[in-house]
This record gives structure tokens, sequence and C-alpha cells, in this order.
């Protein structure tokens, strides 16, 4: 692998982070698990979910697990790059596991849940790849000697470990709970609005008073 120096790694991370976040990224970057969550899909579920609104629940499901869920997590939540070591053990379990799911004799509310507890549990794994990365890029004193790789969890790249910049370190927390799958969705300013609605109502009782 291609080693590149502190400075000119923080520029290709920077780079990276600007790619739109709606490509496949994190776990959808293997194959394999997203043709074993098609598979479950349309077999064990069209097959085992008898009630129409629970089948439909438990499509969407997997279908946001094969879209970008895990980048849209990924992303909304940390700066999108994970340790890839504990990633590609992910893989693997996640493989193994819906391997399994597609052998499961549950059915209806109780195969949704098993899931839901499936996505749960594969969420907070993935977590803890992105945040022991996080805790080591935005360790100032020691980040520049970081001898690991990274997953891109958007462009499904391996790249070095760098430093996080500050903004990815302590991006505000709304803009990210504002994040929608790839798109930021700006919430109203509260206090203009307020201000502008009363200024409105003023002028409409003021026309009335007058009208009177």
């Amino acid at each position: 692998m291609l080693v590149l120096s502190p400075p000119l790694r923080l520029s290709v991370l920077q780079l990276l982070a600007l790619l739109p976040t709606s490509l496949w990224g994190c776990l959808q970057c293997d194959d394999k698990f997203k043709e074993n969550l098609a598979k479950l899909r349309t077999g064990l579920v069209q097959r085992q979910i008898h009630d129409s609104r629970l089948k439909a629940r438990a499509e969407a499901l997997l279908q946001g697990l094969q879209g970008d869920f895990f980048s849209h997590y990924a992303t909304s939540q940390f700066a999108g790059f994970a340790v890839k070591s504990m990633v590609d053990d992910l893989f693997k379990e996640v493989r193994s596991r819906t391997e399994d799911l597609a052998k499961s004799t549950r059915t209806d509310q109780a195969l949704l849940d098993e899931l839901v507890e499936f996505r749960r549990k594969t969420t907070m794994k993935l977590k803890v790849a992105l945040k022991e990365h996080q805790m080591r890029a935005c360790d100032k004193a020691n980040c520049d000697w970081l001898q690991y790789s990274v997953l891109d969890c958007v462009g499904c790249k391996d790249i070095n470990a760098v430093c996080y910049t500050i903004r990815q370190c302590f991006v505000d927390s709304q803009d990210r709970l504002s994040l929608r799958y790839g798109q930021v969705r700006w919430d109203p300013n509260i206090a203009q609005n307020g201000v502008a609605i009363v200024l409105c109502m003023g002028g409409v009782l003021f026309l009335v008073i007058v009208g009177v």
C-alpha cells in the first residue's frame, strides 16, 4: 500500500469527505452481504411473513440495509471512516448471520423482530469501528503516527489513517441529526420565524382596528 506523508494524507481525507453520501458505503461495500440481504427480502420475507403490513415493514428494513442506511449512519453520527480490520471482521460476521437468518423458522411479527434486532446489533458493532478511529484520529498528540488502514464508508475505499480536522471531531450535532440519507435538512430559524409571525399578526390587527 502506498504510504503518503501526513500533510498529503490529510488532504486526501478532506477531499474524500466532500464526496456525496448517497454512494454505497461501509457494509454495503461487501457484495456478498448485499446479495444475502436481497435473498432475505425476496425469499424469506415473502415466504414467512403473511401479514401485508408486517411484510412491507420487513421489505423496507432490508432494502434500507441494502441501500445507504449504514453509510448514512457513519456520516451522520461520525466522520465516515472506520478501522478497516474491524470492518473486515464485521463483514465475515454479517455474511454468516444473514445466511443463518435465511434458515429462520420464525414468521410474521417474530421474524420482523428478529430482523430489527439484527439491524440494531450490526449498527452497534459498526459504531465500535467508527468510534475507535474517531478517538484515535482526534488525539492530536498521537494521530500523526497512526499505522493502520481505514475504510471510507462513503466511497468504499481503503486509505491510511490520518488526523481528523477540528470540524470532523466536533461537527455541530444539530447538523448531524438533520442529515437525511445524504441530504441536509436545514431546520428553520425559530427566532426569526417567530418575530416575522408576530409582526404580521400585529400588522393585521392594526388594519382591523383602523378599519373599525
